[in-house]
């Protein structure tokens, strides 16, 4: 785990380094929770040097990972495959508006979901745009659409899980950009 001063708070933002990504832990969010919870995406990093070798997790360390259908689809299904070659044990949800799906629910039931996914969940406008409201207020992170998808399901899955796991989220898109920052 890595330290960063959050700019608003001038409090220490934890973060998790899997291959050269770096994950915001957002422990403020599921507080006195078994579960982690860990936001993804192209990020400003500190210039700061660090140690990788002290800190860097394994890919496997993620349980769970919540992707957005925003953004170029085909980028986003081969990087899922991707990551589920290297992390065979991963499951992968996706995240789906429910007005403009990109997996619609009457013509794709779960057992025709794409390879590699575990499971599709639709999400409403109004909760996507709550969790994009939730994120800046209270963990500082603005992110667009995608992310407010994203996280409104990785919220439920922290608050149903029960277990120690790790759930970790796109706050912007799930590419083969994004992947390569995990797998290095």
């Amino acid at each position: 785990m890595k330290s960063d001063m959050d700019q608003n708070k001038n409090e220490p933002r934890k973060e998790a380094i899997i291959g050269n990504a770096h994950l915001l832990d957002l422990e403020v969010l599921v507080p006195d929770r078994a579960v982690r919870l860990l936001a993804l995406g192209h990020m400003a990093r500190s210039s700061a040097p660090t140690s990788k070798a002290k800190m860097s997790e394994p890919l496997t360390a993620i349980n769970y990972l919540v992707v957005s259908t925003g953004g170029d689809i085909l980028q986003m299904m081969e990087a899922v495959r991707k990551i589920k070659e290297k992390n065979p044990r991963l499951k992968v949800i996706l995240a789906d508006s429910l007005e403009s799906p990109y997996f619609p629910v009457g013509t794709l039931n779960q057992s025709n979901k794409p390879a590699g996914v575990e499971r599709i969940i639709p999400v409403s406008r109004e909760m996507a745009e709550a969790s994009r409201s939730l994120l800046h207020h209270q963990a500082g992170i603005l992110t667009g659409p995608g992310g407010g998808l994203a996280g409104c399901v990785a919220f439920a899955l922290a608050n149903k899980i029960g277990i120690e796991a790790t759930v970790a989220f796109t706050i912007t898109n799930f590419n083969m950009n994004l992947l390569d920052q995990l797998l290095q």
